[in-house]
């Protein structure tokens, strides 16, 4: 797993982010990708198969991670998806975050509460 944005790893996982951009183009392009990317406001994390885009902010005095974007390989990256929130979320919790949030597609839904997600009014989100 990775942390952190390189031109060559962009363009490793330029295609899965694309993809996930598709879904609702109206939200993210690519040239807001690139330049929050570049300017280190978004972090990216890329494991073998995936990749995620997360922007650190604070809401009320509190920390979250707003996780804006998943994409990865058809049908080999959510177990690697899973595998590396979890450790993300231990560095998240060691920086002083204390949830993880976002709006998944409706077909993540299942997964991610599985693995200790909860429904908040518009997204899902879990304590670190």
């Amino acid at each position: 797993m990775r942390i952190g944005f390189t031109e060559d790893e962009y363009q490793r996982v330029r295609e899965w982010l694309i993809a996930a951009i598709a879904h609702d183009p109206t939200k993210i392009t690519e040239e807001t990708l690139l330049e929050n990317l570049r300017s280190d406001e978004w972090k990216l994390i890329t494991t073998e198969r995936a990749a995620s885009v997360l922007q650190l902010c604070a809401v009320d005095g509190e920390k979250i991670a707003n996780v804006l974007l998943i994409g990865g390989e058809r049908n080999k990256s959510i177990r690697e998806i899973m595998k590396a929130h979890v450790v993300v979320g231990h560095y998240l919790k060691a920086l002083g975050y204390t949830k993880i949030v976002g709006q998944p597609r409706k077909e993540f839904n299942a997964v991610l509460q599985r693995n200790g997600f909860q429904k908040g009014q518009e997204e899902l989100f879990k304590e670190l």
